[in-house]
C-alpha cells in the first residue's frame, strides 16, 4: 500500500480523502470503513442496560456475546451481564478485536485458545473461562482471515 500527502491550500480546514486501487475489494471496504470511524469518541467502557439498572463493563473484559432472540448475554472474565437488543447494534458498539462467528455470536479474538471440530462437522472456537462459541461455515473464512489464516 502507497501512502501520499498533496496539500491543497483550498480545502481550509477540511481532510479530503482517495483511494485508487485496481479492483472495489474487501481491504478496500476494510480501510473506508476504518476511515469513517476515525475520529469517533471511543471509550472503553460499555454501557448495558439491564432490567433494574446500567451496568458498565470494560470492552476488553468482554469474552463473548451470544444472543437468542432478543436476549444478548454478555460473557466477561469477571460476570455474566443479561439485557435485550440486537446483536448487529452491539457489534458496531464493540468495535476492533471482535468476531460476528455465528447469526448469534460474537467472540472477542483475544480470549480466544484454540478452534477444532465439533461432532456436526461446524467448528467451536474454544475461548479463556472454559467458554466455547459454535462458529458457523459462513463466518468461518472472516475468523481465518482475521487470524492471518
Amino acid at each position: 500500500m502507497k501512502i501520499k500527502f498533496k496539500s491543497d491550500p483550498t480545502l481550509n480546514e477540511e481532510i479530503e480523502v482517495e483511494i485508487k486501487a485496481a479492483p472495489k475489494n474487501e481491504t478496500v471496504n476494510d480501510l473506508i470503513d476504518y476511515i469513517h470511524k476515525f475520529g469517533e469518541k471511543k471509550y472503553h467502557l460499555l454501557p448495558i442496560k439491564t432490567d433494574d439498572r446500567i451496568v458498565t463493563i470494560k470492552r476488553t473484559e468482554i469474552i463473548k456475546v451470544e444472543i437468542q432472540a432478543t436476549d444478548i448475554t454478555f460473557y466477561t472474565t469477571t460476570e455474566v451481564v443479561k439485557t435485550t437488543g440486537r446483536l448487529y447494534q452491539v457489534l458496531e458498539k464493540l468495535g476492533d478485536g471482535f468476531i460476528q462467528v455465528s447469526k448469534h455470536g460474537v467472540i472477542n479474538i483475544n480470549f480466544l485458545e484454540s478452534i477444532e471440530v465439533g461432532f456436526a462437522g461446524n467448528m467451536i472456537a474454544l475461548l479463556k473461562n472454559n467458554l466455547k462459541a459454535d462458529v458457523s461455515r459462513l463466518y468461518l473464512p472472516a475468523l481465518k482471515r482475521e487470524l492471518g489464516l
